[in-house]
């Protein structure tokens, strides 16, 4: 079983197209969306749509889809006017499907969510020691696969107290859980924050227990330029650019 996880779409067709053309020629036996549809971008309905006609595919509920369709979300700055944007261009079908979304999934001894596994609804990042040491301790998971953070990341837990930190570049293979517990982060599809602008994502491949980071070049312009059409704030067209 190949299956490509993936998170942090955020609207971005031109970048969630390229994912889904890149994947087509890697054998992918399934695909696992690991939240944030939406938010900061500008094909919210477009992103949900496609996404939906994908066969064998899966579904993580995102913070920023959370706050799409809950009357109350706690959100500052050009994250909330893309959320209050995007909360008035959702159609009624989508907003009902972002409501089926589940907050985790567990396949074997594998456990998928969109941040951290414990107290999902909080959305803490887990890329600091604090927070990665509570996800290994309140997980029976061997492998978490997880997103949120937009940075792509292998992280080892050595012991009880050592964990190892990686940072994947481009066609990175991993062995997955050979000796010890891990935590993969797929990165972001539409919005990169590690100062790489391609669309990130990996493949786990169950049968081989390995994990393949990828990136995806995409047209960052023409998303950025919709965007700026759409009156979202500017901010959020040139960071695609940049990655950051």
């Amino acid at each position: 079983m190949r299956v490509a996880v993936f998170s942090d779409i955020h609207a971005n067709l031109e970048a969630l197209e390229a994912f889904f053309a890149h994947a087509e020629s890697r054998q992918i036996d399934s695909f696992m969306c690991l939240g944030d549809i939406v938010g900061y971008g500008a094909d919210p309905n477009c992103c949900i749509d496609l996404l939906r006609s994908v066969p064998d595919i899966g579904f993580i509920l995102g913070n920023h889809d959370h706050a799409a369709v809950s009357p109350a979300y706690s959100m500052s700055g050009d994250a909330r006017l893309a959320i209050q944007w995007t909360k008035k261009t959702l159609t009624e079908d989508n907003i009902a499907f972002l409501k089926t979304m589940e907050v985790s999934r567990k396949w074997r001894d594998v456990l998928y969510c969109h941040a951290n596994p414990y107290r999902p609804l909080e959305w803490y990042y887990v890329e600091e020691r604090e927070y990665i040491t509570r996800s290994f301790a309140r997980s029976k998971a061997k492998i978490l696969f997880i997103g949120h953070t937009h940075v792509a990341a292998a992280i080892t837990r050595k012991n009880f107290f050592c964990v190892y930190v990686r940072m994947p570049q481009d066609h990175t293979v991993v062995p997955a859980a050979e000796l010890n517990r891990q935590i993969f982060n797929c990165g972001s599809i539409g919005q990169p924050r590690d100062g790489d602008p391609r669309a990130s994502y990996l493949i786990y491949d169950s049968d081989r227990q390995i994990v393949e980071f990828h990136r995806v070049v995409y047209d960052t312009e023409k998303a950025a330029a919709k965007i700026i059409a759409a009156g979202l704030p500017e901010s959020l067209a040139l960071r695609l650019a940049v990655g950051l």
